[in-house]
């Protein structure tokens, strides 16, 4: 009898330190360092923007594959940016919708890799431009 409470109260602590170490639901990721990067300014000068970008996952085992993969989703905001004219970038209206298309264009490149769209969401947390 002792046994058998011995292997409960076991495997009872097993479970909750599994549930512990991966969370339910959505993860974030935060990019790091910044992107910073030239876009299309008007005139002879070059504008440059930085951004912080947080990822939202579907779930925690997609860590692995996301930091695995950062480089090239990096140069993918980079290029995203960089395509952007002076207009676009300083329009508050334009963040949402660029955001939108850089989630896309995550999710084809991460299905292209992996065969799997692991993010929910891409969040500009920071975006200083001059």
């Amino acid at each position: 009898m002792f046994r058998i409470i011995a292997l409960c109260i076991l495997f009872t602590a097993a479970s909750l330190q599994a549930q512990e170490a991966a969370p339910e639901g959505p993860l974030y990721y935060t990019i790091e360092p910044d992107i910073i990067t030239n876009y299309h300014n008007s005139g002879q000068t070059l504008g440059y923007v930085r951004v912080t970008v947080d990822l939202m996952l579907e779930s925690a085992d997609k860590m692995p594959l996301v930091e695995l993969h950062i480089p090239l989703l990096r140069d993918a905001i980079n290029s995203l940016l960089a395509e952007q004219d002076q207009q676009k970038i300083r329009s508050l209206a334009m963040r949402e919708p660029l955001a939108s298309e850089g989630l896309q264009r995550l999710n084809d490149l991460l299905l292209k890799e992996t065969g799997e769209t692991p993010l929910r969401r891409l969040l500009f947390t920071k975006f200083l431009y001059q």
